[in-house]
């Protein structure tokens, strides 16, 4: 691997862990924290012993003035002696190669390495679920799972499911549940969300707080027994306002956060016509929830 390609390299990858810094955190909890790093020093161990291999490998090369072997074989001329129309300069020194050091070309590795484990502790220290304890985890975990309980209508279990077995960015989901069933998989940026509202009451964040409350809420109709992803958006929305009421927001606040959550519906499901809200989905439609009330969701 040439210098070049490893100076490109490097950029690369010094963009790529920039961008992963500030990524949303169900990416980051998809990518293992340990990748970048592996492949920041497999990069420098290869640019460093490769070119101690090479530099091994390679000929001395004849420090003169005159064309070298390469050149004549390339350009022409091999088999024949060139003009010497100035002997003086055919004589002279060549004009010394300025060559790096070893000791900088390894300093240069090291800071590259460096940064990238600078970047992926900064990741992992006190950011997201993973810097909460596993005490306080399992009570997120339990708080979000009576929600669910109480729009299943039986006992079930939500997971934060830290693995990425189930959900992330792999699987390009932020939550799934069982069909009538007792177990659910959300990411764990959305459990962190929730924590923060269940146990801080923080909205702060606006479109990410209703994101997480509708994935909860619609995983849950989905233990309940509803199959149809746009039924179960519309069921959610609706839902939401008491889940994020239950978990400290007030009334007004919750009820806007699922307002804009179904106001976004349409372009969040372009990729996916099955999760937009059927037509009945509207205030005395088909699928509201509570029809003798004027508010929707």
């Amino acid at each position: 691997m040439s210098s070049r390609t490893v100076r490109r390299a490097r950029l690369v990858l010094a963009a790529l862990v920039i961008g992963w810094f500030f990524s949303p955190p169900q990416w980051r909890y998809a990518v293992p924290l340990w990748l970048p790093f592996l492949v920041a020093l497999a990069l420098e161990v290869e640019f460093g012993i490769g070119g101690w291999f090479r530099a091994a490998r390679q000929a001395p090369r004849d420090p003169g003035r005159a064309p070298q072997a390469v050149d004549l074989e390339r350009f022409g001329w091999e088999g024949e002696q060139p003009e010497e129309d100035d002997p003086a300069f055919w004589a002279s020194q060549p004009v010394p190669k300025v060559r790096h050091s070893w000791l900088r070309r390894l300093a240069v590795s090291l800071a590259v390495i460096a940064f990238v484990g600078l970047v992926a502790w900064g990741v992992s220290v006190r950011r997201g679920w993973s810097s909460l304890d596993q005490q306080t985890q399992a009570h997120v975990e339990r708080i979000i799972s009576r929600q669910a309980q109480r729009i299943a209508g039986h006992g079930v279990h939500v997971h934060c499911d830290t693995a990425g077995r189930h959900v992330g960015a792999v699987q390009e989901a932020d939550g799934v549940a069982e069909v009538g069933g007792t177990e659910a998989w959300v990411t764990p940026g959305i459990c962190f969300r929730l924590y923060r509202v269940a146990v801080h009451h923080d909205s702060s964040l606006f479109s990410p707080t209703g994101r997480a409350i509708a994935v909860l809420a619609h995983e849950s109709w989905h233990l309940h027994g509803v199959s149809d992803e746009g039924i179960a958006n519309c069921y959610a929305f609706q839902s939401g306002v008491r889940i994020g009421t239950r978990l400290g927001l007030s009334e007004g606040r919750a009820r806007a956060l699922m307002r804009e959550q179904l106001a976004d519906n349409a372009s969040d499901s372009a990729s996916d016509a099955s999760y937009l809200v059927p037509a009945g989905c509207a205030n005395g439609g088909r699928y509201d929830l509570h029809p003798g009330s004027a508010q929707f969701p």
